[in-house]
C-alpha cells in the first residue's frame, strides 16, 4: 500500500493533528467535513488526504473563519459547482477579517505596551524638572554609559520607557516630555511646540547635562526636532538616529497636503474626526511589506475624553509645524545622521518622507524593526537595531 493509499483511524488522526475524537465527530455531524470511508466493522478511516483536510480545518478555525464557511472551504456542503473558485473567494474575504483584526489588535497592543511602560517608568526613573522662560519640562534618567537622548514628539517618558530599559545598560538614557505632553503640561502664555521651539526645550536639556555632544535618537516628530537641533546647535550633535521624520514638506503631493492641513484646522472642534482622518492619511498603525497592499481605511473606535484632549493639543498645535517643516538640507550635511523607517512601513506618509530626505542627503534608508510605532511597540527588537546605528563613525 502506497503512503497514499494509507488508512488511519480517528485515535490516529486525533493524536497527529491535536483534536480530541468527539470534536472530529461533532464537525463531521455538523457537516464542516466530509464523512470518511467505514471499514467492514464500522469504524472510520481517513486517508492521507482526509487527514491534511481537516489539518486545513483546524489553521482556518484558529484564525476565526466561520464553520459555515469552512464547509463551503472543504466541500463537505456538495454544493460548490466551481470549487476551486469558491476556495479563492473564501480565503481572499477570511484573509480580509485576519488582516482587520491584526491592525485591531495592533492598536490594541500598542496602548498596553505604551501603559506598562508609563507605569514602569514611573517605578525606575524618578521625575526631574527643568524649569523654562514659559513652562517646566519633565525628564527621567537611567542607566550607565554614553549619553543617550530619546526625542519624541508627541512621544515622550511614557512611549519610550520599554526601548529606554531596553538600552539602559549601555547608555545612560534620558527622555523628556515634550512641552504640553505628560508631565509637561500646556500653561497659559506657553510659546507654541513648533520644532524650533521643542529645539531649543531640548538644547537647554542636554546643557543640563553635558556641554558636549552626545548621542540622540528620535522618532517622528522628534526626529524632526534633532534636525532644527543640529542646525541650531550642531557642536551638540555626537551622533543622530532619525526614525521616520513625517516631513510632508519634502512630499510633492498636493492632495496629501491638503488632507493634513484639513485634518489639523476639525481638531479642536472636532478631534475624533482629526485623529481619524490623520490615522487614514498616515497609515502610521498598519504593517506593511513592500509588495504589499496597504489595507482599506477603517473606523477608529469613539476615543475617550482623555485622548480627545491630547489630540486637541497634537494634532491641532503640534503636529502641523511638525509635518509642514522645512529642513535645512546644508546644515543638516554638517552633522552626523543616520536616516531609518520601519520595514513594515511601505507606502505610508512617513516613511515616504524620510526616503525623500535620504535622497536629499544621499544617504542610506536603514531599515528598523516594525512600523511607524516600532520604537514603543517592539522596543527589544528596536533597541538591538538602534545600537549599532549609535557608534562612533569609523575615521
Amino acid at each position: 500500500m502506497s503512503e497514499a493509499d494509507e488508512l488511519f483511524g480517528i485515535a490516529e488522526v486525533s493524536a497527529a493533528i491535536g483534536l480530541e475524537p468527539d470534536t472530529l465527530r461533532y464537525f463531521e455531524r455538523q457537516g464542516v467535513v466530509p464523512s470518511p470511508r467505514r471499514d467492514g466493522a464500522g469504524r472510520r478511516q481517513y486517508a492521507t488526504a482526509d487527514v491534511e483536510l481537516i489539518r486545513m480545518l483546524v489553521h482556518l478555525r484558529e484564525t476565526g473563519m466561520p464553520l459555515a464557511d469552512i464547509a463551503q472551504f472543504t466541500g463537505a456542503d456538495g454544493k460548490a459547482a466551481d470549487p476551486a473558485r469558491l476556495r479563492v473567494e473564501l480565503l481572499t474575504a477570511h484573509r480580509r477579517r485576519i488582516h482587520d483584526r491584526r491592525e485591531e489588535l495592533d492598536r490594541a497592543l500598542d496602548v498596553i505596551s505604551r501603559k506598562i511602560a508609563d507605569f514602569s517608568d514611573r517605578m525606575t526613573s524618578p521625575e526631574d524638572l527643568l524649569e523654562r522662560p514659559d513652562c517646566t519640562i519633565a525628564y527621567g534618567v537611567q542607566g550607565e554609559g554614553p549619553l543617550l537622548f530619546l526625542v519624541g514628539a508627541p512621544v515622550g517618558r511614557a512611549g519610550f520607557a520599554a526601548l529606554a530599559h531596553e538600552l539602559a545598560g549601555r547608555f545612560t538614557v534620558v527622555t523628556h516630555d515634550p512641552r504640553g505632553i505628560g508631565a509637561s503640561r500646556a500653561v497659559p502664555g506657553m510659546a507654541a511646540p513648533t520644532p524650533e521651539v521643542l529645539a531649543e526645550d531640548l538644547a537647554a536639556l542636554v546643557d543640563r547635562f553635558t556641554g558636549g555632544p552626545a548621542l540622540f535618537a528620535g522618532t517622528s516628530g522628534g526626529a524632526v526636532t534633532l534636525l532644527e537641533l543640529g542646525k541650531r546647535h550642531p557642536d551638540m550633535v555626537g551622533r543622530a538616529v532619525l526614525h521616520e521624520p513625517p516631513l510632508v514638506s519634502l512630499l510633492e503631493d498636493a492632495d496629501l497636503a491638503a488632507r493634513a492641513a484639513a485634518a489639523f484646522g476639525v481638531a479642536e472642534a472636532d478631534p475624533q474626526r482629526a485623529v481619524q482622518e490623520f490615522f487614514d492619511l498616515s497609515g502610521a498603525a498598519h504593517r506593511t511589506g513592500p509588495d504589499q497592499t496597504p489595507p482599506a481605511p477603517m473606523a477608529l473606535p469613539a476615543l475617550p475624553a482623555e485622548e480627545l484632549d491630547k489630540n486637541r493639543y497634537f494634532l491641532g498645535r503640534m503636529a502641523g509645524p511638525t509635518v509642514f517643516y522645512a529642513p535645512d538640507v546644508e546644515a543638516v550635511r554638517r552633522v552626523p545622521v543616520t536616516l531609518c523607517a520601519g520595514s513594515l512601513s511601505h507606502h505610508q506618509m512617513a516613511r515616504r518622507a524620510t526616503r525623500a530626505l535620504a535622497d536629499l542627503l544621499e544617504l542610506p534608508l536603514i531599515d528598523m524593526p516594525g512600523n511607524h510605532l516600532g520604537a514603543s511597540a517592539e522596543p527589544a527588537e528596536f533597541a538591538r537595531a538602534l545600537e549599532p546605528l549609535l557608534a562612533p563613525l569609523e575615521p
